[in-house]
């Protein structure tokens, strides 16, 4: 009963999240749009550095830096980014929507 009520959660989480991203988007400034995906990208790197510092506190020395280590953290972070790709993409979809609105309205006002 609980994996159910997690997963209408998340998915309403998401609708939510995705919504509010359509609005901010619309908006006539274009910065609003840009807040959930800086968010999101100041998120992920906050998750990659506390993993590495708590590394540094759990073992008491530094973390040895080897390929696997910079590949696994690239995935870490593209893996967290994946949300703000989809914000991008909703950001950059409503904008093309408004630039086409706007340049029919000026047509339409120039054949008056």
């Amino acid at each position: 009963m609980v994996l159910p009520f997690r997963i209408l959660m998340v998915v309403l989480l998401l609708t939510a999240v995705i919504a509010l991203q359509v609005f901010l988007s619309r908006r006539k400034a274009w910065w609003p749009g840009l807040v959930l995906p800086a968010i999101e990208v100041a998120y992920s790197i906050f998750a990659i550095v506390s993993a590495i510092v708590g590394y540094y506190e759990v073992y008491g020395k530094g973390v040895p830096v080897t390929a696997s280590l910079i590949r696994d953290t690239f995935l870490a972070f593209v893996q967290c980014n994946i949300l703000t790709l989809v914000l991008l993409a909703i950001y950059f979809v409503c904008r093309h929507g408004q630039k086409r609105k706007k340049q029919l309205d000026k047509m339409n006002i120039q054949d008056l």
